[in-house]
């Protein structure tokens, strides 16, 4: 899923409108596990690499591959939610329950760049026959259904939260999302 997904589904599933410190760590939790990303692409463009560099040759070297393993460990952050679970870490927990959502979300809709979910004990990956975005594993499949999962996360959100600042901010990136899938479908055909 894309990470506009992931932050609207984990707060549909998580956050709350009388706790702002509880839902920016349901923010930051759903964004951990794209971080290597995020910090992947800046350095890609640090380099100057081409985006057929970016994507289909450096991308699969290291240390990006480790560093993405490490973001997208179930394992490391079942340990997370365990440990804030035993210690009472209310915030650390919210963080790791928003993290292995996005996990769980991720982990049907990777085909050709599945992340290793269970490192470090397996470099194993799953490779769904439908992937979020690539058209040749059924993108617009992938796509639609996680349109779909952000269309019912915003109408849970719009229902939570009755203030117009965050409902016009939930159907902004519900809008993105559409715009995504626009993409994806136009892109496909």
């Amino acid at each position: 899923m894309n990470t506009i997904a992931h932050i609207v589904v984990a707060s549909a599933a998580l956050a709350r409108p009388e706790s702002s410190k509880r839902n920016g760590w349901v923010v930051l939790g759903a964004l951990a596990p794209d971080i290597s990303m995020f910090v992947f692409f800046a350095w890609s463009r640090l380099q100057g690499w081409t985006g057929h560099e970016t994507w289909n040759v450096q991308y699969w070297n290291e240390p990006w591959q480790t560093m993405g393993a490490v973001s997208n460990s179930f394992l490391l952050f079942a340990g997370l939610y365990f440990l804030a679970a035993l210690r009472a870490w209310k915030l650390a927990l919210v963080f790791a329950i928003a993290s292995l959502l996005h996990l769980a979300l991720d982990f049907p809709l990777h085909a050709d760049d599945a992340h290793r979910h269970f490192w470090p004990l397996t470099d194993w990956r799953f490779f769904s026959p439908v992937s979020y975005w690539d058209p040749n594993a059924k993108g617009v499949l992938g796509s639609a259904i996680e349109s779909l999962c952000v269309l019912f996360a915003t109408v849970i959100l719009w229902q939570r939260f009755p203030q117009y600042r965050w409902r016009a901010l939930f159907v902004g990136l519900a809008l993105l999302q559409g715009l995504a899938f626009a993409a994806q479908f136009a892109w496909s055909v």
